[in-house]
């Protein structure tokens, strides 16, 4: 079995040059949000390119809390989350290479704007009391340029700050009676390689299909064998799932979860390294959560 071992430069390009291109109506709507309290996926996640030719600090000055916002940003936003409820609490970050800043415009005088105050030169803001209503949200580039980066955003307080957003909380080691179970991480599936051209068919003879990236999505270490696991996804859009582990094991599907979600049952998985890979059945980079559990009584539909 070919092994694939980088993913490197072309993913990145290929989601620059994505969100370059695609301004038309329909992709708008992709980089939009519209959550209600106990969304699913959570984080939600979106992806797109920072910058414009506009000054934030020109346009907004400070927000409501006297923080300067900063940064080129685009004359129209980014992305347009629609709450159709109160939210007592949101968290919205992002995750770029590059040093980017975050402009949140709400209802009334709602104005949220912050520059690095996550991880590194990412930018986290954490608020209570948002009010049903559209809150355009801006990515901008401190320096200029466009760049791309990940938008998530939870209504969960607890936890570690970015969980999906990191390489290290991409991946887990777990041993039986892992918690917590579900153990659940979001991303972007896609990528510029063909999984049907890597993979061909899994050792059940199920045909392993979409684009998947040249090195794993998520990497699961089982510290010791499992007598069962289960693997699913929800995604945004049309997603498949490549499981490929020890050996000869390899196991793919497409759509056999809720709608055109992913959904992977098996015993018997011996210890050892499993690569993850979300594919999409399109060339499109779809946020989707994946969650994995040892108990049968989890899962779609249950």
């Amino acid at each position: 079995m070919n092994k694939i071992i980088r993913r490197g430069h072309l993913r990145a390009f290929a989601i620059i040059t994505t969100g370059l291109l695609a301004a038309g109506h329909s992709y708008a709507q992709e980089r939009n949000l519209r959550l209600s309290p106990g969304f699913m996926p959570d984080p939600m996640q979106r992806t797109f390119v920072s910058g414009g030719e506009q000054e934030a600090s020109q346009i907004f000055g400070r927000d409501m809390r006297e923080i300067a916002c900063s940064g080129s940003i685009s004359q129209t936003p980014d992305h347009v989350m629609t709450l159709t409820d109160d939210f007592d609490f949101l968290r919205v970050w992002n995750q770029s290479d590059a040093d980017t800043t975050l402009i949140i415009d709400g209802p009334g005088r709602f104005l949220l704007c912050d520059d690095d105050g996550g991880r590194g030169l990412n930018e986290l803001i954490e608020h209570r009391d948002w009010r049903a209503g559209d809150y355009r949200i801006y990515v901008g580039s401190y320096d200029g340029g466009a760049h791309s980066y990940d938008l998530f955003v939870s209504e969960l307080s607890g936890g570690s700050q970015g969980h999906a957003d990191t390489h290290d909380s991409r991946h887990i080691s777990i041993a039986p009676g892992f918690t917590p179970d579900p153990w659940r991480v979001s991303f972007v599936s896609g990528g510029a390689q063909s999984a049907a051209s890597i993979f061909e068919t899994d050792m059940l003879g199920n045909h392993c299909r979409g684009n998947i990236a040249s090195t794993p999505d998520h990497e699961m270490t089982l510290s010791a064998s499992f007598s069962y696991l289960q693997l699913w996804t929800q995604a945004d859009g049309d997603t498949t799932l490549i499981i490929d582990g020890p050996g000869k094991f390899l196991l793919c599907d497409d759509d056999s979860g809720n709608g055109l979600n992913e959904h992977i049952e098996h015993a018997n998985w011996p210890a050892g390294d499993y690569r993850i890979y979300v594919g999409s059945y399109s060339d499109s980079y779809l946020s989707y959560q994946l969650s994995i559990s040892e108990l049968r009584s989890y899962g779609p539909g249950r």
